[in-house]
C-alpha cells in the first residue's frame, strides 16, 4: 500500500517498483485473454499508462489494488478482441524446440495442456474471462464480478455453463481423458510464454 501512496503522490521510483511488482500479473491474464505474447506485451503498457494516468483514482475502500488492476487489464483485452478478427485465436505458443527439450511425460502433459488451452479459446468472450480470472488468476466470484462488473449469480451461472462446455469439448476431442478432472476444484494453471 505505501508504494500504492508514493506512486499517487508522483514518486517516480514508487511507480517503477509498483510496474515490477505486478507486470506478470498484467502480461500473463493479458495472455490469457489475448493468446498472443506480442499482443500481451502491448496491453502490458497500455495498462500501466493507464495506471500512471488514473492512479489517483484508485480507492482501497473499493477493493484490492490487484482487482482494480485486474479490472483495467480485461477491459483492455476485451476491446482488442472485439476490434480484430477472428474472434477467437489459438493459445499455440509452444516451439518445437521447447518441446524437443521435454521428457515423454512432459510431452504428454503439454499435449493435454494445448487441448485444454484450445478448448477455452474457444469459449465465447464472456465465459472465457471468468474462466482465465476464477482458473487461472485464481480471483474470487466476488472479484471477478467487480472487475467484469457483472453480480455475482451472473459470474457463478456463467462459469457454470463455461464449465459445461469444456467437459463436452474435451470429451469430444479426447474422449473423456481430460475432461474428468476438469472441476471446480481444479486449477487451471500453464505456463505463459514472453515475447522476446
Amino acid at each position: 500500500m505505501d508504494l500504492i501512496r508514493r506512486s499517487q503522490g508522483g514518486d517516480e521510483e514508487a511507480f517503477a517498483a509498483l510496474f515490477h511488482k505486478y507486470k506478470n500479473l498484467v502480461y500473463k491474464t493479458a495472455y490469457l485473454m489475448l493468446g498472443d505474447a506480442n499482443e500481451a506485451e502491448d496491453v502490458l503498457q497500455e495498462v500501466f499508462i493507464q495506471v500512471y494516468k488514473s492512479l489517483h483514482t484508485f480507492q482501497p475502500t473499493k477493493g484490492a489494488f490487484t482487482t482494480w488492476l485486474h479490472r483495467i487489464t480485461v477491459n483492455r483485452c476485451l476491446n482488442r478482441r472485439r476490434k480484430r478478427l477472428p474472434p477467437f485465436l489459438s493459445l499455440d505458443e509452444s516451439s518445437p524446440s521447447s518441446l524437443a527439450s521435454r521428457s515423454p511425460s512432459s510431452e504428454s502433459r503439454t499435449v493435454e495442456e494445448e487441448v485444454v488451452r484450445q478448448a477455452v479459446s474457444r469459449l465465447s468472450e464472456k465465459q472465457r474471462a471468468v474462466v482465465i480470472l476464477r482458473y487461472y488468476r485464481e480471483l474470487a466470484y466476488s472479484e471477478v464480478a467487480y472487475i467484469l462488473d457483472i453480480p455475482l449469480g451472473t459470474v457463478k451461472s456463467r462459469l457454470n455453463l463455461a464449465l459445461r462446455t469444456l467437459r463436452k469439448e474435451l470429451e469430444r476431442e479426447t474422449g473423456n481423458a481430460l475432461a474428468k478432472p476438469l472441476s471446480t476444484n481444479k486449477r487451471l494453471d500453464y505456463e505463459v510464454p514472453r515475447s522476446e
